[in-house]
C-alpha cells in the first residue's frame, strides 16, 4: 500500500474525530475573530504596538531567521509534546478538544486583529506572514490532535485491543518524532520564507 492509501485509509477510518476536531478547531477560530471587536482601547493600542514592532523587525533585518526558527519549533514541540502527553492519559480526551479549541481561538483572534487594525494591510500580511507556515501546521495539528484523542480512547477503554501497552506507547512516541521532523518543516517556513515575502512587501 502506498502512502497516499495509507493517508487515505487513516483518514477513512477517523473520520469522525477528523470531523469533530475540525468542527472544534473552526468554532475557536470563529469565537476568536469575535473576540477582537470587545477589546478596550489600551488593549487595542499595546496589541498594535506588537505588530510595528514585528513589522519594523522584518524591514531592519533585526529578526534572525535562526532565532526564528528556534523559536517557532519550540512553540510547536511543546504543543506537540503536552498533545503527547494528554493521549497518554485518561482523562486527555476533552483536554486535548480544548487545547484543538484553544489553538483555532488564538489563530482566529490574531487574524481578526490584524483586518481590524490594518484594514487592507492586515489582509496582505496574513497571507504572506501567517498562511505559509499555517497550511502544514493546521492540517498536521489535527491529524495529530486524531491521533492523542485515539491514544486516550485506547487507555480509557483499557487496552482491550491485544497490543501491550509498552509496544503501544513506542509506536505512539514513533509517529509524534516523525510529525515533529515535518513541524520542523513549517518552522523553516515561519523563520525564512514568511519574513522573506514581508520584506518584499514592506
Amino acid at each position: 500500500m502506498s502512502f497516499k492509501d495509507r493517508i487515505k485509509q487513516h483518514i477513512s477510518e477517523n473520520r469522525p474525530q477528523y470531523i469533530m476536531v475540525i468542527i472544534i478547531f473552526l468554532v475557536g477560530l470563529v469565537m476568536g475573530s469575535y473576540q477582537v471587536s470587545g477589546l478596550d482601547w489600551g488593549v487595542k493600542s499595546q496589541l498594535s504596538g506588537m505588530v510595528d514592532d514585528y513589522l519594523r523587525g522584518g524591514m531592519d533585518g533585526s529578526l534572525s531567521g535562526q532565532e526564528i526558527l528556534v523559536a517557532a519549533f519550540l512553540k510547536q514541540l511543546k504543543a506537540t509534546v503536552l498533545l503527547w502527553f494528554l493521549g497518554l492519559t485518561v482523562i486527555g480526551f476533552p483536554l486535548i478538544l480544548g487545547f484543538i479549541w484553544f489553538r483555532g481561538f488564538s489563530l482566529g483572534f490574531t487574524v481578526s486583529f490584524l483586518l481590524h487594525d490594518r484594514a487592507g494591510a492586515g489582509i496582505l500580511i496574513t497571507i504572506i506572514s501567517i498562511l505559509p507556515q499555517n497550511i502544514i501546521y493546521i492540517p498536521l495539528f489535527l491529524a495529530w490532535s486524531v491521533m492523542a484523542i485515539n491514544f486516550s480512547i485506547y487507555v480509557l477503554k483499557g487496552r482491550n485491543s491485544g497490543v501491550p501497552l509498552g509496544r503501544a506507547v513506542m509506536g505512539y512516541t514513533v509517529i509524534m518524532l516523525a510529525y515533529l521532523l515535518i513541524f520542523l518543516a513549517g518552522a523553516f517556513v515561519e523563520a525564512y520564507l514568511s519574513p522573506w515575502f514581508l520584506s518584499l512587501i514592506l
